[in-house]
């Protein structure tokens, strides 16, 4: 044993002396390179839905190299969520770019000082697509919030066809809405504060209050309920509504307010908008004229989403799902007006329909 002793340590010694040079002929061989760089990333927060945003997430990735990084809302508490949080923000963002929630959440947002401007060629490429005065959001691919009627109770020429109806007291019990305080509800509400003057908005509040109008988790809740024959009929989006017809469920899509004298349709386009003082701001911008193009709108109208084209190249070729009839009229919203009463819209809502 006492023999063998130095021949083991002699081993050692030698093998500590080989894996050091080893170890210090590649530390020279590698240090004149410089470490590879971190791929680029952009936050996201998308009120737009995962199904939707996915295919255009993966391929602005694949096409950049910019790996985005998505945070999305529930369907709950859609927009609002994300809207907080990049309010909460402010001081220190973490999010580069806001997609989804319509225009009221933008300007929202931008009147809080929290969006920053668009790129100069970007809004002079809107053409009359919607978009905030100063460019601090851009409107594209539109969306409608439409009558969906169970055709087991309704024949063609018996549907209701306008928001009034959901207050008319022979439907009692069987009309629904999303919860007002979220999402596009929130929105549509506070629209109507602005449109039809905040005495009538609250006399229809009060209305759909006396009728017993169910409020729901959210528009695809009221298109499950109403497919179930639980409800005769609701608000919801053209997108939940397509989805239902799409499955065969008994339901129909009814474009509302379409006659002489009334207010129109309430128009859900998305919108998209930097978000001021962005951690990744070149990241962003190239996010962003990823999605306000015609490329996009054009996805968006095949997927889905099922929009239609607001963009000018998009117009031109009438970019949208065969099952959206054309010429539809919008109710006419000043959303920067809309954001401001949101406080008013929502005080109202509590009030009269949540009873707080």
């Amino acid at each position: 044993m006492a023999r063998r002793t130095p021949i083991v340590a002699g081993a050692i010694f030698v093998l500590v002396l080989v894996l050091g040079v080893a170890i210090f002929r590649a530390g020279r061989s590698n240090s004149p390179e410089p470490a590879n760089p971190a791929r680029p990333t952009v936050v996201l927060y998308s009120v737009t839905d995962r199904e939707t945003a996915q295919e255009l997430i993966d391929q602005f990735e694949a096409e950049t190299g910019i790996r985005v990084e998505a945070k999305f809302d529930t369907e709950a508490a859609k927009a609002v969520g994300l809207v907080q949080a990049i309010r909460q923000e402010k001081a220190n963002p973490r999010c580069d770019v806001l997609w989804g929630g319509g225009a009221f959440f933008h300007a929202m947002l931008a009147n809080d000082g929290c969006l920053a401007p668009a790129p100069a060629d970007l809004i002079k490429a809107q053409g009359t697509a919607p978009r905030d005065a100063q460019g601090r959001w851009l409107g594209f691919a539109a969306a409608y919030r439409v009558l969906i009627v169970n055709t087991d109770v309704f024949g063609p020429q018996s549907r209701p066809h306008s928001y009034r109806d959901l207050a008319a007291p022979r439907y009692k019990g069987r009309v629904g809405i999303a919860n007002p305080l979220f999402g596009g509800m929130a929105a549509h509400v506070t629209a109507l504060f602005q449109v039809l003057g905040p005495d009538r908005a609250r006399r229809w509040l009060s209305d759909l209050k006396a009728n017993d109008c169910a409020l729901c988790g959210g528009m695809a809740d009221v298109t499950k309920r109403v497919a179930s024959g639980e409800l005769w009929f609701g608000i919801t989006s053209s997108i939940d509504a397509h989805v239902a017809v799409d499955d065969g469920k008994p339901v129909a899509v009814v474009i509302p307010d379409q006659e002489p004298g009334e207010i129109g349709c309430m128009e859900g386009f998305s919108s998209v908008a930097l978000v001021a003082d962005a951690p990744h701001p070149k990241e962003a911008e190239r996010l962003l004229r990823f999605l306000m193009s015609a490329k996009t709108e054009e996805i968006l109208a095949a997927g889905p989403a099922q929009t239609v084209g607001m963009l000018p190249e998009s117009v031109a070729r009438d970019v949208r799902p065969p099952w959206i009839p054309p010429g539809i009229r919008a109710m006419d919203v000043d959303w920067a007006k809309a954001a401001k009463s949101y406080s008013e819209s929502t005080k109202a809502i509590k009030e009269i329909l949540l009873g707080r």
